[in-house]
């Protein structure tokens, strides 16, 4: 676990972000999580693919949401701001939650938004006490997925509902490398589809829906080309939370998605 977590801990990140910002010509009295989105939506499709996700959850002002590898906390204030729900979100990273946190103030949203470096493995808090759950890309960098999905599991109340939207493999293998959650096989741990909805149903959960989005992925990364030379990079971007090298991951999205070598689903659990 100690080398997944070195590498979603780039140093200064906020800092980093705030600067990006400010090169933007942006007024950091008024940020709004939109002028976030090019940094804080760490998945395929970004904040697009997100309402799709808060809409399916269908998650009202009452409920506490529990989000699960919440990054710097993009789609978890993103769900807050449309939802109006309260929720706490949690990383491995201590510096993702520390940028999580700084951010959140930056958009006075500390109120309804929470977040707490811990792992999805060990969650610290009681049983049946959240009334839904969240969890956007995770699953490719954790290997207990047994574990993971008994915790989320455990922490919610009878009843709630959780919303998964996971890459997953197929049976064309190995990958090509990096990609953006792994620079090499040692923190890749996908699997196919079948099997996470085999590991999801083990664990007690129900499958409301589970929705095949692989075209579009294949879509959302059709344009990525090989890059030559030295990289240009945004002011804001992805780049600053996996590495300079941003481009070429993405490349590889697009051939391990045209090879068929990885495929993307969105799912609604019931405990």
């Amino acid at each position: 676990m100690k080398h997944i977590h070195s590498y979603y801990s780039p140093n200064n990140l906020y800092n980093n972000i705030v600067e990006g910002l400010n090169n933007l010509g942006k007024d950091l009295s008024k940020i709004t999580p939109d002028d976030l989105q090019p940094v804080d939506e760490f998945h395929i499709r970004g904040d697009t693919a997100t309402k799709e996700l808060i809409k399916l959850a269908n998650f009202t002002p009452d409920m506490h949401i529990l989000d699960l590898g919440c990054g710097v906390g993009g789609s978890t204030r993103r769900l807050s701001h449309e939802t109006g729900c309260h929720v706490t979100g949690i990383d491995l990273s201590d510096e993702y939650i520390d940028t999580a946190e700084r951010l959140t103030q930056l958009l006075n949203m500390q109120g309804r938004v929470k977040f707490q470096a811990c792992s999805a493995l060990d969650l610290p808090f009681d049983d049946n006490v959240f009334d839904g759950a969240w969890s956007i890309q995770m699953n490719m960098n954790v290997e207990d997925k047994l574990g993971w999905l008994k915790e989320m599991y455990r922490v919610l109340k009878p009843g709630a509902r959780a919303v998964l939207y996971e890459v997953c493999g197929t049976k064309n293998t190995p990958l090509y490398f990096p990609v953006p959650w792994a620079q090499d096989s040692s923190m890749n741990f996908l699997i196919p589809q079948e099997a996470f909805h085999d590991v999801m149903t083990s664990v007690g959960f129900k499958i409301e829906e589970w929705n095949d989005k692989t075209d579009l992925a294949q879509n959302a990364f059709a344009r990525m080309k090989e890059p030559k030379g030295v990289p240009v990079l945004p002011e804001l971007g992805l780049h600053m939370l996996i590495g300079n090298d941003f481009k070429t991951k993405s490349y590889n999205m697009r051939r391990n998605l045209d090879d068929e070598r990885i495929s993307l689903i969105e799912t609604l659990v019931m405990k």
